[in-house]
């Protein structure tokens, strides 16, 4: 039973590292990890494991602590919704086409920016309308 239970663990460590994974996989993967942590209204996961280390400089740079900055983003938006249709790799960096939904919003179409870091790949920018 430890056995199985060891490579439960290990099969779920690999999958969140992103082991035997294409980089367009990763990419999305990280794209469904930003929505759920939102959805989620988890500050620590988005500054942490989410944005790009050069994204949060940008926010504390602004006189905002990261975690701040994201529960008041949080405070904009009502059960929002993220379909990633398109993704691009260009070597390190990356581009995906979304669809991003809020309750009592229209719906937009939007283009994110990731980068590839020593952690994975991290969204550079939030999003830009398309």
């Amino acid at each position: 039973m430890r056995h199985a239970y060891g490579l439960a663990l290990l099969g779920a460590a690999c999958a969140l590292a992103g082991c035997g994974a294409s980089a367009n996989q990763q990419v999305q993967a990280k794209l469904q990890q930003f929505a759920h942590a939102v959805a989620n209204r988890d500050a620590a996961t988005l500054c942490h494991q989410v944005l790009a280390p050069t994204l949060v400089q940008r926010l504390t740079v602004a006189g905002l602590d990261c975690e701040q900055a994201m529960r008041t983003y949080f405070a904009s938006v009502t059960d929002p919704t993220l379909s990633v249709s398109k993704v691009r790799i260009h070597g390190s960096a990356a581009s995906a086409v979304v669809l991003a939904r809020a309750l009592g919003q229209p719906a937009a179409l939007q283009s994110v920016q990731l980068i590839n870091t020593k952690r994975g790949w991290r969204l550079a920018s939030l999003a830009t309308p398309r």
